[in-house]
């Protein structure tokens, strides 16, 4: 029976480390804020909570694995609600998310991010966005050559076609 105990601890002990270093190793790759609060907070809540149940089994019997049950639950609560409480102070100072879509791009109409990858809009991209924007006088220079004065246009008296 403690064999068992000591392997199914082992094995809770060894996967929560390992999640609490992925969480570390996420926290440095990350780009962005909002990206290394997600890594950090999934595999700190994880990793720890694995850890402390891999030592409630080492800790058999006694008053040890109630005190860890609390810390447990304690952990369980806080670290959610503070990395909560985190991104929302982000999000009020000004630090906007990256919108992105499944490929990785931002959405059409966004600025690039400042610190991911940079992105070169494809030729059909350019093409939608000259659209969107203001038709074909988007694309034109706005040189003199190409304004016509309002009252020449006016002064013109229509043809007659026959």
């Amino acid at each position: 029976m403690d064999i068992l105990l000591d392997i199914a601890s082992t094995v809770l002990l060894v996967t929560g480390g390992f999640f609490v270093f992925v969480g570390g190793f996420g926290v440095m790759r990350m780009p962005e804020l909002y990206t290394r609060m997600h890594a950090a907070s999934l595999t700190d809540t994880g990793g720890a909570a694995l850890i402390l149940v891999g030592l409630m089994l080492q800790g058999g019997f006694t008053l040890v694995p109630l005190k860890l049950a609390a810390i447990f639950l304690f952990l369980f609560l806080t670290s959610p609600t503070a990395s909560y409480a985190l991104a929302n102070a982000a999000l009020l100072s000004g630090v906007k998310p990256p919108c992105r879509n499944e490929t990785g791009k931002t959405f059409p109409g966004e600025p690039p991010v400042a610190d991911g990858p940079k992105q070169s809009k494809s030729s059909a991209e350019k093409r939608t966005a000259n659209k969107t924007v203001a038709g074909k006088a988007a694309r034109k220079p706005a040189g003199k050559a190409t304004r016509k004065p309002a009252k020449k246009a006016a002064r013109k008296p229509a043809r007659k076609k026959s």
